[in-house]
């Protein structure tokens, strides 16, 4: 990130247009880096701020009429459902939402000729289990219905193959289980895929001098229409090298990191009075639970102050998350089960 800074805020500056090209190439490793996250090519990831950056993107690309439905589940974050909920509200469209456990059956029972769109988690939020995103995508599909996935929990916490789950868009972030600085992240979008972009700009020309200010112009055919202008080249960098370290330890990181989960949950089930609410064996880095007569926001704050930084995931039945990675040491995770022991006898 200081390399990238340095040059496009000192040296490159005396290139004159020169500047731009080097912020173009910054752009390029990132987005080459995002694509091999998910197995795309780079022509079918644009970057984004964030993933309910991309989420917006996804819902927006789609020309809502009023009456159309959209499905999605009762536990996505809203990040997922706020766009959608947003679409409702301007185009009179409704949000029906279901509740887990997510099975194509279920999406399958919901579905109707007004339905539009399916947006829904790769990874869910709220106890890290993963859902069948390739049913799911083929049902999808084969009812003319367009998918958009939040990848906000499974980019650099599970191995993720966008194509073969047929997902029709995907957003994802890099300052999550990437590890990579916040502000960058991206979305898949299908190649071919027949939806506008509602953001655009200079770079979402194949060329500037393309543009025509009477609106005779093109925008480029792949995901990059979804791209609109100046990123920052030192965010592009480290997203870059954070996408390169999970594409280095490939999948003996994701078994380390499903490894850590195991750990966890194997010490938190000997305590009496918590309740797991993660799938076992672990599905992902995420593991939920809860303590007994303790909230669970009172419960992450306590255990803040012991420096264990987990947080709790808010709604009618509030958990606490705790997100396992790979510079958790053993110490660290029979520490928290320590601590958690320690607060359940307080309450008995």
């Amino acid at each position: 990130m200081r390399e990238a800074d340095d040059l496009c805020s000192g040296p490159a500056y005396l290139e004159g247009v020169g500047l731009f090209q080097r912020q173009a190439d910054a752009n390029a490793r990132a987005r080459e880096a995002a694509a091999r996250l998910v197995n795309a090519g780079p022509d079918d990831v644009a970057l984004t701020q964030n993933t309910t950056h991309g989420m917006n993107l996804g819902v927006a690309a789609i020309d809502w009429r009023e009456g159309d439905e959209v499905i999605s589940t009762s536990t996505e974050h809203p990040g997922c459902l706020m766009p959608l909920h947003a679409a409702a509200r301007r185009f009179g469209a409704k949000v029906n939402l279901i509740s887990p456990p997510v099975t194509a059956e279920k999406i399958e029972a919901a579905l109707t000729p007004r339905t539009r769109l399916i947006a829904l988690s790769h990874v869910d939020w709220t106890n890290g289990g993963v859902l069948p995103l390739a049913p799911i995508c083929a049902l999808a599909r084969d009812r003319g219905v367009l998918t958009l996935v939040d990848g906000a929990q499974s980019v650099g916490n599970i191995p993720v193959d966008v194509p073969a789950t047929g997902a029709d868009m995907y957003a994802f972030t890099g300052h999550k289980w990437v590890l990579g600085p916040e502000g960058m992240g991206a979305l898949y979008v299908r190649p071919d895929l027949a939806v506008h972009s509602p953001n655009v700009g200079y770079l979402s020309l194949a060329s500037p001098a393309d543009f025509d200010r009477h609106g005779d112009y093109e925008l480029r055919p792949g995901a990059r229409r979804f791209e609109a202008s100046t990123m920052s080249a030192a965010l592009a960098g480290g997203f870059a090298e954070a996408a390169r370290g999970v594409l280095e330890r490939g999948e003996d990181g994701f078994e380390q990191i499903r490894r850590r989960a195991d750990r966890l949950t194997d010490g938190l089930s000997e305590l009496p009075d918590v309740t797991l609410r993660s799938p076992r064996p672990a599905q992902s880095g995420l593991v939920s639970f809860e303590i007994g007569g303790v909230e669970a926001k009172d419960a992450s704050e306590r255990l803040l102050s012991e420096h264990f930084v987990v947080r709790y995931v808010p709604g009618h039945r509030s958990y606490v998350r705790a997100s396992t990675h790979l510079f958790n040491t053993e110490q660290e995770l029979g520490g928290l089960v320590e601590s958690v022991g320690k607060m359940g006898r307080t309450i008995r």
